[in-house]
């Protein structure tokens, strides 16, 4: 059986939906902080998260870099994502539609003046534009906690993470300035992440966090 190794640092930030993925499928994982920038050169791309897979007897490395590659790795893994190429591509493309708005988020966050502006307008336009699609495919699916089925899947995770993230993003977040992504105030998602709390599977995942607190969404304050 493999052995996983997530190196990144010590917040949600990219990685809270592979934390999710890696607990639900039930593999043996741990969690390193590099020292930044030291680290840096030693990384295959340059940049986190990376993950670190080995055989039971630590031989037969495997070494990822790119949040999604991630991702979908562990998801085809370990049937978080479906094996037709269709019904994948449908998880995927909401999937990827929340990492854009995460993606315009953070840009933000480092922006100042014009672009500052132009990123207020984006994110809002985009935004609304992801709550619909999403509200709309939790509807078609019963409005029972799940994207597709009855059953724990990618996208599932994908979002509870991104809604966790904008739910305690800090007064200089976008979300804080514009209020659209609140997911208690969105039926369907408070029943998608009300179900994942619930799963089993997560249960060391949220064990953890009721003894250490949950990460803070990012090193901004």
């Amino acid at each position: 059986m493999s052995r996983y190794t997530l190196r990144y640092f010590n917040i949600q930030g990219l990685c809270e939906a592979l934390r999710l993925l890696l607990t639900a499928s039930g593999v043996d994982w741990t969690e390193e902080h590099p020292e930044w920038p030291r680290e840096k050169p030693n990384q295959p791309l340059g940049h986190l998260p990376v993950l670190v897979v080995s055989n039971a007897d630590g031989k037969g490395r495997l070494v990822l870099s790119e949040t999604l590659v991630i991702e979908r790795y562990i998801a085809r893994e370990y049937g978080l994502l479906p094996a037709d190429n269709l019904a994948a591509a449908r998880q995927e493309q909401l999937r990827d539609q929340l990492h854009d708005v995460w993606s315009t988020h953070m840009e933000y966050m480092h922006s100042t003046g014009e672009r500052s502006a132009e990123l207020v307008t984006k994110f809002e336009q985009d935004a609304e534009c992801l709550v619909g699609v999403h509200v709309a495919a939790l509807q078609r699916n019963g409005s029972n906690g799940h994207y597709f089925g009855d059953a724990l899947s990618y996208v599932d995770l994908a979002a509870y993470a991104f809604f966790k993230f904008f739910s305690n993003a800090g007064p200089r977040s976008l979300e804080a300035k514009i209020g659209l992504l609140d997911y208690t105030h969105i039926p369907e998602m408070s029943k998608l992440m009300a179900v994942v709390e619930a799963s089993r599977s997560l249960e060391p995942y949220f064990a953890a966090e009721k003894v250490n607190g949950a990460r803070l969404a990012t090193r901004f304050k």
